[in-house]
């Protein structure tokens, strides 16, 4: 390799580096910040909630949710469960009716979707809620017991807009499945210490709650509902560029974190990211799309440096100090996340993943923005490579 071209590439490196290493920082610096404690609500002002599900062939999934809800230490008085039922060809109707009839205690109404998709679900579901504060949780969730009062008491003290909230991934058995655990806590760390120093680039469509009143107020501004996934980031940045970043909260609390599952194969799991990385193209908040190109191409010059060694043996000692750089650079906000999540026992595989996640990173980005295609076919929104 020409050493004139070796300059400008190790200073290419160089200089994503220091990016990533800012950006993390940052997100870390943010993270620490947060207290993580129990917010009880406020009996003198108490808030009616309204809970939003978009279900789709959860059969097996939607009565343990069901049953989570049923168990909570809030009110039942004071929250209504509106279900949108996503053109489910499984029992997952069935189950949900046997459920109301069951449970006439509970506010639980079911919808049958008039369109296609979890974004067109969410969105029937806002406009059937009645209450002041939404909440918004996946089929296949299951939720702590305290989980709306947490919620609620985060809300009458902060009054912002959207609030942000923990999602744990479980179980973490194999070590197919601890990886994943600890790679999607590594997205909860950066979404709370993101949105921590007023620089929200991620959520979660899992677990987060917002005003009803604000939600479809910035539904007007919306441009993405023709683009099938993304519910969830979308709104934030639409919610971000109406009402601020202050507006945009996240609650640290372990009675607030909901529980999903992880990926059962490999094939499932890279479907589900290349989904998640195919709307990045539709962005258009600038954090959102620097960081993610801060990451990507930091990552890219990892591969590349490993690559080079083999071509400039020299470039091996680089690429193994730059690797280290990287574990030490994650290390705390991992660190501070797993211990928060009580999964403290996963910090072992951080090196390995530091490893591994460069190339994962870098062809989920390449395969969701290049390959992937998201169409609709009899009524269920598939993808083709």
């Amino acid at each position: 390799m020409n050493l004139e071209l070796l300059q400008i590439f190790l200073n290419i490196v160089l200089i994503f580096t220091a990016l990533y290493l800012i950006c993390i920082a940052a997100f870390t610096f943010g993270l620490f910040n947060l207290k993580e404690r129990f917010h009880s609500v406020n009996k003198n002002n108490l808030i009616k909630v309204s809970v939003l599900i978009a279900a789709r062939n959860e059969e097996k999934n939607i009565e343990k949710l069901l049953e989570s809800l049923k168990k909570q230490s809030f009110s039942k008085e004071l929250f209504e469960v509106i279900i949108v039922n996503d053109h489910s060809t499984d029992n997952t109707d069935e189950i949900i009716n046997d459920f109301i009839n069951k449970n006439k205690e509970l506010d639980v109404k079911l919808l049958k979707a008039e369109k296609t998709g979890k974004k067109h679900a969410i969105s029937q579901a806002l406009h059937s809620a009645i209450n002041e504060l939404v909440i918004v949780t996946d089929a296949d969730c299951v939720l702590n017991d305290l989980w709306i009062e947490s919620i609620v008491g985060f809300y009458q003290e902060e009054k912002c807009k959207m609030i942000l909230a923990p999602v744990l991934l479980s179980p973490a058995e194999n070590l197919f499945e601890k990886m994943q655990v600890l790679e999607h806590l590594s997205l909860i760390g950066s979404t709370a210490g993101s949105a921590s120093i007023g620089f929200p680039v991620m959520c979660n469509g899992a677990n987060m709650a917002y005003e009803r009143k604000a939600a479809l107020e910035v539904e007007k501004f919306r441009k993405d509902f023709d683009i099938p996934s993304g519910d969830d980031m979308f709104l934030l940045e639409q919610f971000v560029k109406r009402y601020g970043h202050n507006n945009v909260k996240f609650l640290l609390s372990k009675s607030a974190v909901v529980k999903t599952k992880t990926c059962k194969t490999i094939k499932d799991f890279f479907r589900q990211r290349r989904r998640w990385v195919s709307k990045t193209k539709s962005y258009t908040s600038w954090k959102v799309i620097v960081t993610a190109l801060i990451v990507l191409f930091f990552n890219l010059s990892i591969i590349s440096l490993l690559v080079s060694a083999f071509f400039v043996p020299a470039l091996w000692s680089i690429y193994i100090l730059l690797t280290l750089l990287k574990f030490f650079i994650d290390l705390p906000l991992l660190k501070n996340i797993t211990n928060f999540m009580n999964q403290g026992s996963l910090l072992k595989w951080v090196l390995p993943l530091e490893i591994i996640y460069p190339f994962y990173v870098v062809f989920t980005a390449l395969s969701g923005t290049i390959f992937t295609k998201l169409k609709s076919e009899n009524g269920k929104w598939t993808q083709s490579n």
